[in-house]
């Protein structure tokens, strides 16, 4: 065989994504991806099963007869993050993790349960696992890899005034209980993102942690959804639910003034949830916006720089009446 002569670059690659076709776990491909504004392709977990344990027998060396290899009852992992943009691609993450149909926002209701489904079998709303495809710009000289059934355990969206214009980021995992296809020679169509729909932070207005007025230079929302994944099929498990919890909490640098000068002894006697309803808000109407009402100081730290600014942690709190966060997308 003659040495091939092709190199390739690894922003040559595109992440697509879309919702499971029909039926939970059942490949999107064939229908128009949706790409995703990725830094760059992380190579996924794929959790194979292997034994490579000495056996008792001959000699201390490993066997060939030992060897044991399985790639069907595995979790993959997926770790992605970029450029958040205001479209369908970066928002069937939000609506996965959240597992919320409202056709306005992003939300964690209160007494949130999550979507349990069955790989197979039809899902009623469009909280459906995903198709997440890493494809590459020649497939006669590369070979794509196709995750099925996925669904989105943590999301993140953060931004930062002093990094790149303070354009919003965010970064997710997904995780999939069922054998992907790592040898694909498909070429799916997959629609590009656009440079004019991205949340910016000096868009924002009206920001508040625990109900104070706040100097804001950074922040991070998370989302952590944690999935189980049980029974068994011939093409990896047959259910994928969701934990026992899912969590929003918020992190956030602030400047230390006036306002702020009474978080540090509000955390240290804090005995309940903030008495009033801007636990963590940022104000950026239809463009990922940010409202948590209730929550619980986490931590608070002075953050010594230029100038004193405090690092203020929360955690959102179910009052039984309002929504763990919503996220003002359109």
């Amino acid at each position: 065989m003659a040495t091939n002569t092709k190199v390739f670059s690894p922003k040559e690659w595109k992440v697509g994504v879309l919702s499971d076709a029909t039926n939970a776990g059942d490949t999107a491909i064939g229908s128009t991806l949706l790409q995703l504004d990725v830094d760059s392709i992380g190579f996924p977990s794929l959790n194979i099963n292997q034994s490579l344990d000495v056996r008792s027998g001959a000699g201390r060396t490993f066997k060939d007869e030992d060897f044991f290899q399985d790639n069907v009852m595995r979790v993959a992992e997926i770790s992605l993050s970029g450029t958040l943009h205001n479209d369908a691609a970066h928002e069937q993450l939000l609506r996965n993790i959240t597992n919320n149909t409202s056709s306005e926002n992003g939300i964690v209701d209160s007494n949130h349960t999550g979507t349990d489904q069955k790989y197979g079998e039809a899902v009623s709303n469009d909280c459906s696992s995903l198709t997440v495809v890493f494809q590459p710009s020649d497939v006669t000289n590369q070979q794509g890899m196709e995750f099925f059934g996925c669904v989105v355990t943590n999301f993140a969206i953060s931004s930062d005034i002093g990094t790149d214009g303070g354009r919003y980021k965010w970064s997710a995992t997904l995780q999939t209980g069922k054998k992907p296809d790592l040898a694909s020679t498909a070429e799916p169509t997959i629609t590009a993102y656009a440079n004019t729909d991205m949340p910016m932070l000096s868009d924002a207005s009206d920001i508040q942690v625990m109900d104070i007025e706040v100097v804001l230079n950074s922040f991070t929302l998370t989302i952590d959804h944690p999935a189980v994944f049980v029974g068994q099929s011939t093409t990896g498990y047959a259910i994928v639910g969701r934990g026992a919890e899912i969590a929003v909490t918020g992190d956030a640098q602030v400047k230390y003034d006036g306002n702020t000068k009474t978080m540090i002894n509000l955390f240290d006697t804090q005995s309940a949830a903030n008495s009033s309803t801007s636990a963590f808000q940022i104000t950026n109407d239809n463009n990922y916006g940010i409202l948590t009402k209730k929550a619980v100081y986490t931590n608070v730290a002075l953050s010594e720089g230029d100038i004193m600014m405090l690092d203020v942690s929360v955690k959102a709190v179910d009052n039984g009446s309002n929504e763990l966060v919503v996220v003002d997308i359109t």
